[in-house]
C-alpha cells in the first residue's frame, strides 16, 4: 500500500516554497560552478598531459656560449641515448618595450599548435602567441615592428615548451603581457639582425620506459659532460622548467581548492537543513506522535521527512551539472586560456565531475539529516503528543532584572532559539571568510606593487655574463648568484659595496661577515635572527650555511645580503669578481652580448600585474558567493526563528503591539546575532584568512607581503548590514501575514 504520508510533500513544498527556492538557487549555483571548474580542469589537465607526446616535447634543454661542435652532439647523443635538435633563438624588443623571443618554424620537437591563421611561409610572416597577442590587442593580419623591419602576424600559435611564458626559468612570475614567443621561416629569421643569437639545444631521450629517478640521474650525467666543455651556460631539465611544468600543476591545485570549498558550503547547507527539519519535527511533534502511535515505525517517519531535502539538493546537483557543463565550464577555460598559452582544448566528460558534485553532496546531505532525525525521533510518541522534544529535564529561566522589558524579552529569545543563532554565526563566519577573501587580493596586489617601487634598489639592475667595466659614474657594482633553500625553492644571493648608495641602510663596513635576510624570505619561511639558514648550489651538493644577523625590507624576491668581500670569499671568486651594476641610469656603453637581463620597476611588478590579469574577475566572482551565501544563510535561519515563534507573535499581536514593534522585538535579536557575528568575525576571519594564505603562499615561488586593506573588515560590516536589511524587509511581510488566531490554535 503506497504510504499516505507521501501525500504531504507536495503541501510541504507548496507552503515553504520561498525557503526551498532560495536553497534550490543557492545549490545549483554552488554545484554549477565547481562541476564546471572540475570539467574544465580535468580536461584541461587531460590536453595537457597529452601534449607532451602529441607534439613530442623536450625532455630538457641546454644553451651554450658557442654552436656547438658535431663531435659534442654526437658523443652526447651516443654516451646518453638521447636526440639533440637545435632551437636557437632571438630575443628582440618591440616599441613598447615588449621582449619577443623568435624561434624558426619547428618540424621535430616542441612542436606548435596552430590556433588561428597558419605559420609563416613568407620571410615577412610571423606566427606569436596566442594569449600575448590577446593581452597586447593583436590579430591576424596586424603588423609588428621589430628593429627596422615589419612582420605581418600569420597566426596565432600555442608553442607547446612555453605552456606559461617565463622569460627566463628563474624569474618569479610568467609574464604574458610582456612576454612572447613566436615562429619565423628560416630566411625571416636570419634577416633579423642587431640581436644576440642564443645557442639553444632541446634533448628528447630515446627511453621512454625510465622512471624519475633515471631520469634525473640522467639529466645529471648529461650536464656534467655538457660543463667539462666549458661553454655551458644554462641547463633545464623538463620537471624543473617552469614554462612547461607550471601550468599543469597549477591546474591540479585548484581542483582540489575547489572540491574543498564545495564540500565546506554542502556541509553548512546540511546543517541548515538538519535546523530546517528539526524545526518542522518540532512544529508537527503532536502529528509525529499519533502516527507513532499508530503503527508508523520511525524509519518510515524519517524518511519522510527526508524527501524534501534530499529531493531539492538532488535536483539542484542534477541542474548545477547543467549549468556547469554548459555555461560555467567555459567561463572556467576562458580562465585558464586567459592566464596560460594552452595547446587546443577539448571538453571530456568524465564520471568523476558527477560523482563529487552530485553523489557526495546528496550523501553529505543525507548523513547530516539522518544523524538528527534519528535523534529526534528515538524519542517515545507520548513525547511528541506532549511537545517534550528535550531529552535534558526543563531548567529554571534565567532571571533577567533590573531590565527593561524589550531587553528582556530580546534575551529570552536568543536563549529560547540559541541552536539557530549558533548555525546562524557560523554562517556568518564562513560567508565573512569568502568576502574578505574577495576582497582583500586586489589591493593587496596593489600594496605589493607600491611596496616594490619604494624599496626598489635601483631603476635598472644589470647582471652581466662576464665582468666588463663602465665609465658611467652613477653605475655601483655589485655581485649575484642563485641558490636554492631546502624545498628547491631559488634564493637570490647579493653581494654589496660596504657604503652602497643604493643600499644606504645596509652598512657592511662595521661588519664585514653580517648576512641579512630579505623580511620575505624570514616571513615565508619562519626565519628568525640569530638563526641559522642554510642553502645549496643547485646543480650539485654544495651548501653553505649562514648566521642570520638583521633583515631587510625587499620585497621583490626572497634575497640574502652580504658584503662583497664576503661574498667573494663564501663562493670562492676573485676579489675583484663583480655580476652587475646598480645605476638609476640606463647604462650605454656595454654591449648588450655581455648583458645578461636588465631588471627594471617594471621587471619586478610583473607578478602582481599577471595575477591581476589572469584572475581579476575571480575576485568579484568570490564576493558576489559570498554575499548570496550570506542573505540566504540569514533568511532560512531568521525564517525558522519567526516560525517556532509565531504563536507567541500571535499573541503579542493579541495584547496591542503592532507588526512594526514586533519586528523590533524579534527581527531585532537577530539584527544585533548578526553586528556581534560580524564582530567576533573579524579576528577570526584575520586568524583563518592568514592561516590559508600562508599555507598556499608556500606552494608558490616568492612572496607576496600579507595586507588586508584598512577598509576591508569595515566593508565587510557593513556589506554583512545590509544584506540583513534585505532580509529585514522579507521577515517583516512575514510578520504581518501571521493571524493573531494563530495564538488560539494547539491551546493545552
Amino acid at each position: 500500500m503506497k504510504n499516505p504520508l507521501y501525500k504531504r510533500i507536495k503541501r510541504e513544498l507548496k507552503q515553504d516554497m520561498g525557503k526551498y527556492i532560495a536553497l534550490f538557487l543557492f545549490l545549483c549555483l554552488t554545484v554549477g560552478f565547481c562541476s564546471g571548474f572540475i570539467v574544465a580542469d580535468g580536461s584541461m589537465n587531460r590536453t595537457y598531459n597529452d601534449s607532451f607526446e602529441k607534439y613530442n616535447v623536450e625532455d630538457g634543454h641546454f644553451s651554450l656560449s658557442l654552436p656547438a661542435d658535431k663531435k659534442l652532439i654526437s658523443d652526447l647523443e651516443s654516451k646518453e641515448d638521447i636526440t639533440i635538435y637545435p632551437l636557437f633563438y632571438k630575443d628582440v624588443e618591440t616599441k613598447d618595450g615588449c621582449t619577443v623571443r623568435i624561434y624558426k618554424n619547428r618540424d621535430k620537437v616542441n612542436l606548435v599548435d596552430v590556433l588561428e591563421g597558419e605559420l609563416p611561409d613568407h620571410n615577412e610572416e610571423i606566427a606569436i602567441d596566442r594569449l600575448f597577442a590577446e593581452n597586447n590587442q593583436l590579430s591576424t593580419g596586424d603588423l609588428i615592428r621589430f628593429g627596422n623591419k615589419d612582420f605581418k602576424i600569420s597566426g596565432l600559435v600555442a608553442l607547446t615548451d612555453y605552456s606559461a611564458l617565463f622569460k627566463n626559468n628563474t624569474d618569479m612570475m610568467l609574464n604574458a603581457q610582456n612576454f612572447a614567443v613566436s615562429v619565423v621561416n628560416d630566411t625571416g629569421f636570419d634577416d633579423i639582425l642587431n640581436s644576440h643569437q642564443v645557442y639553444c639545444y632541446a634533448w628528447t631521450d630515446n627511453n621512454q620506459s625510465l622512471d624519475e629517478e633515471d631520469i634525473d640521474s640522467k639529466a645529471k650525467d648529461i650536464e656534467e659532460e655538457l660543463f667539462k666543455s666549458g661553454v655551458l651556460t644554462d641547463f633545464v631539465k623538463q620537471s624543473e622548467n617552469q614554462a612547461i611544468t607550471f601550468a599543469g600543476e597549477d591546474t591540479g591545485k585548484d581542483k582540489a581548492i575547489i572540491q574543498w570549498l564545495l564540500y565546506i558550503v554542502m556541509a553548512v547547507m546540511a546543517f541548515v537543513f538538519s535546523v530546517t527539519t528539526r524545526n518542522t519535527v518540532e512544529q508537527e511533534s503532536s502529528v509525529i506522535g499519533t502516527l507513532r502511535a499508530s503503527g508508523y515505525t520511525k524509519g518510515e517517519v524519517m524518511r519522510h521527512y527526508m524527501i524534501l531535502p534530499i529531493m531539492v539538493t538532488l535536483t539542484a546537483a542534477i541542474a548545477g551539472n547543467v549549468v556547469g557543463y554548459t555555461f560555467m565550464k567555459d567561463i572556467i577555460v576562458q580562465m585558464y586560456y586567459h592566464s596560460y598559452s594552452l595547446t587546443s582544448y577539448q571538453t571530456i566528460w568524465s564520471s568523476e565531475a558527477f560523482v563529487k558534485t552530485t553523489i557526495v553532496p546528496v550523501l553529505i546531505i543525507i548523513a547530516v539529516n539522518a544523524l538528527v532525525l534519528v535523534s529526534t525521533l528515538s524519542l517515545p510518541p507520548l513525547k511528541f503528543l506532549r511537545h517534550e522534544l528535550k531529552r535534558t529535564k526543563k531548567k529554571k529561566a534565567v532571571k533577567l532584572q533590573g531590565k527593561k522589558f524589550f531587553t528582556r524579552f530580546r534575551i529570552r529569545i536568543i536563549l529560547q532559539n540559541k541552536s539557530t543563532y549558533i548555525m546562524m554565526f557560523v554562517g556568518v563566519f564562513l560567508a565573512s571568510v569568502l568576502l574578505v577573501f574577495g576582497l582583500m587580493m586586489s589591493p593587496l596586489l596593489d600594496n605589493f606593487k607600491e611596496e616594490i617601487t619604494q624599496s626598489k634598489i635601483a631603476n635598472y639592475q644589470y647582471i652581466l655574463k662576464t665582468p666588463v667595466e663602465t665609465t658611467d659614474k652613477n653605475a655601483e657594482k655589485y655581485c649575484v648568484c642563485s641558490l636554492e633553500n631546502e624545498k628547491g625553492e631559488e634564493i637570490t644571493v647579493y653581494g654589496i659595496s660596504e657604503n652602497s648608495k643604493y643600499l644606504k641602510s645596509l652598512d657592511f663596513s662595521k661588519d664585514k661577515d653580517m648576512v641579512v635576510l630579505s623580511d620575505g624570505l624570514m616571513e615565508k619561511y619562519g626565519v628568525e635572527k640569530g638563526e641559522k639558514y642554510t642553502l645549496r648550489e643547485k646543480h650539485s651538493d654544495k651548501k653553505y650555511t649562514f648566521d642570520v644577523q638583521d633583515s631587510y625590507h625587499y620585497p621583490a624576491t626572497l634575497s640574502v645580503f652580504m658584503s662583497m668581500e664576503k661574498f667573494t670569499k663564501t663562493f670562492d671568486v676573485p676579489k675583484d669578481y663583480f655580476s652587475g651594476y646598480f645605476s638609476n641610469d640606463k647604462i650605454n656603453d656595454i654591449d648588450k652580448a655581455y648583458i645578461a637581463s636588465t631588471i627594471t620597476e617594471d621587471d619586478l611588478t610583473v607578478i602582481a600585474r599577471q595575477l591581476e590579469d589572469s584572475m581579476g574577475f575571480m575576485f568579484p566572482m568570490i564576493g558576489v558567493f559570498s554575499v548570496i551565501m550570506f542573505i540566504i544563510v540569514i533568511y532560512l535561519l531568521a525564517k525558522i526563528i519567526i516560525e517556532k515563534n509565531s504563536q507567541s507573535i500571535s499573541m503579542v499581536k493579541i495584547l496591542g503591539y503592532s507588526d512594526g514593534e514586533v519586528s523590533r522585538l524579534y527581527n531585532r535579536v537577530t539584527g544585533i546575532v548578526i553586528v556581534i557575528s560580524l564582530l567576533i568575525s573579524v579576528p577570526l576571519c584575520e586568524l583563518t584568512i592568514r592561516a590559508i594564505y600562508y599555507a598556499l603562499m608556500q606552494e608558490f615561488n616568492g612572496w607576496l607581503t600579507y595586507y588586508i586593506a584598512p577598509y576591508v573588515y569595515p566593508a565587510m560590516i557593513i556589506m554583512g548590514i545590509l544584506c540583513y536589511t534585505v532580509v529585514n524587509f522579507i521577515q517583516l511581510n512575514r510578520i504581518k501575514k501571521i493571524p493573531m488566531s494563530q495564538a488560539l490554535k494547539n491551546v493545552e
